[in-house]
């Protein structure tokens, strides 16, 4: 209800009864304690998160609230600017705007309102918040000392008491104008989009674009969140793919019992975790300055990294004879034609004529942490199942894309020791193949009896590939009797295995001798 305000700091009757929480509890009776105890116990939800606003609610604190709780409202009236009123019409009479917003203005008086404000939720076992409608905030600041100055105020109180209360659990949302973003110091984790709309077509294609380039800036001042997305949605996998490799959580927001199982078992592994990659999602230097929703013939490239970057590595031997693995790399070709941002109906408007396909090069150096590095990558398709080893950074692989279509492709540089080559790519079965590279190195073995060897560390179970030359002639499981299965293609040199028992906190370790 966009035209309310925050009348009371108790949950409210659609998680109690009248009743006071403790009343409620001892008789039997609904309780947001109860539906946080209730989602964690019998369904394993490890973290519970409540929504609130910045300044409580849409149109912030009642006066009456601030009566009973001798707070200090003061009823502040928005100025947005002539660009917002284009962009956003309906602020000039939306609710804030006519009937004005409930703010408490001095810090003392802020730290008290947010202290009140989390502490029932914390005492119901809630772990964090997902703090909404930040950025109107600057357009309330007229009179009380601008919109960078009450900006400050709130988050500084709103930091300050979600460390104390919740410790790193918030979610920054809606918090674009830059008098929010400048401030966060305690928080990192950002909202980098509009919701995500699941009925809105349109929407689908611009919600990948808009995330992406938002993050070039986002990326700098904390991790960009893409936001939620349905499993069965018409462009889910575009979504789930998007999401793989933005280096931010992974959620959706599907209703119990409507998954697409398969799809998010691209994206989650057994133990409910991601394989996140190490850095926010970025578009690649060639997208930069491309219309990649309306020219007709670009793609959106998107690319991260997996692993620890420094820069250094390029694949050949050290003077210890170890060739230590730069980070593999993940880049991402969307078909986002097709649609766009319309200043007249103020949202995304699909165009006229179906779009055509788009074909797009996909090169190692696209992602920027391999620019360093020299010699052959081996590239695997996620979608094709195709491995492709290509002869220096600036080759490319091909990919041709349906609109709304996707590809993942994982690069990993080739190691060398000798006569032999390495580059493992992952866990195939998932999205960002690569996340699963723990650590790898390839060296002269100690043994007389093999060439070389190499050591490799998977984060989780699954199907594990890797590039490598010639034929292997064993791998085992460190501590293992046995040697493992694994199959391997002469005319492409793809090495395949099964992985059993591996976790977060007991990697598989992985010897391949040749």
């Amino acid at each position: 209800d966009f035209g309310s305000q925050l009348g009371a700091f108790a949950p409210n009757r659609k998680f109690e009864a009248s009743a006071s929480g403790e009343a409620a509890e001892r008789a039997g009776g609904p309780t947001l304690a109860r539906l946080v105890r209730e989602l964690k116990q019998r369904h394993g939800v490890r973290y519970v998160y409540a929504w609130h606003a910045l300044h409580g609610y849409w149109r912030g604190v009642a006066a009456s609230l601030g009566a009973a709780e001798g707070l200090e409202v003061q009823q502040v009236f928005a100025r947005p600017s002539a660009h917002l009123q284009r962009v956003e019409p309906q602020v000039r009479w939306d609710a804030m705007t006519l009937f004005g917003t409930g703010l408490l203005l001095s810090r003392p008086q802020l730290d008290a309102f947010f202290a009140r404000l989390h502490a029932p939720l914390a005492a119901a076992g809630v772990d964090g918040v997902k703090v909404d409608v930040q950025s109107g905030l600057a357009s309330l600041g007229g009179g009380v000392g601008g919109g960078p100055s009450l900006a400050a105020r709130y988050v500084g109180a709103l930091e300050a008491s979600v460390a104390t209360t919740f410790g790193p659990h918030l979610i920054h949302c809606m918090c674009h104008s830059t008098e929010n973003l400048y401030r966060y110091t305690h928080g990192s984790l950002l909202r980098a989009s509009d919701d995500f709309y699941p009925s809105r077509p349109a929407s689908h294609t611009m919600h990948i674009v808009n995330v992406g380039y938002n993050s070039l800036l986002l990326g700098e001042l904390g991790v960009p969140d893409w936001d939620m997305f349905t499993s069965l949605n018409e462009a889910a996998s575009l979504h789930a793919a998007a999401r793989a490799i933005s280096g931010g959580p992974v959620y959706v927001s599907d209703a119990p019992g409507q998954h697409d199982v398969a799809l998010l078992r691209k994206l989650v592994l057994p133990d409910g975790a991601t394989l996140r990659a190490a850095a926010a999602g970025r578009p690649t230097r060639d997208c930069l300055f491309a219309d990649v929703t309306s020219d007709g013939v670009s793609a959106l490239k998107l690319w991260n990294y997996n692993g620890n970057h420094n820069g250094e590595c390029n694949g050949e031997c050290n003077g210890a004879g170890t060739a230590r693995l730069p980070p593999n790399a993940v880049v991402g070709a969307f078909n986002v034609q097709g649609a766009r941002w319309d200043f007249e109906t103020h949202g995304p408007v699909a165009a006229a004529q179906p779009p055509q396909p788009v074909s797009a090069l996909v090169r190692p150096h696209d992602a920027d942490c391999l620019r360093p590095h020299g010699g052959r990558f081996a590239v695997w398709s996620h979608l094709g199942s195709r491995l492709e080893v290509l002869p220096s950074g600036s080759a490319a692989a091909q990919v041709t894309l349906q609109h709304r279509e996707w590809e993942v492709l994982t690069i990993a540089p080739v190691l060398a020791q000798g006569r032999v080559e390495w580059a493992p790519l992952g866990l195939v079965e998932m999205i960002n193949a690569g996340g699963a590279v723990v650590a790898t190195t390839l060296t002269r073995a100690p043994a007389d009896d093999h060439d070389a060897e190499a050591r490799l560390t998977s984060r989780a179970a699954g199907r594990f590939l890797a590039y490598c030359t010639p034929r292997p002639a064993s791998v085992w499981r460190e501590g293992g009797e046995l040697g493992l299965p694994f199959s391997y293609d002469d005319a492409t040199g793809l090495l395949a295995m099964q992985i059993d028992e591996a976790t977060a906190s007991k990697p598989a370790e992985l010897l391949v001798h040749w």
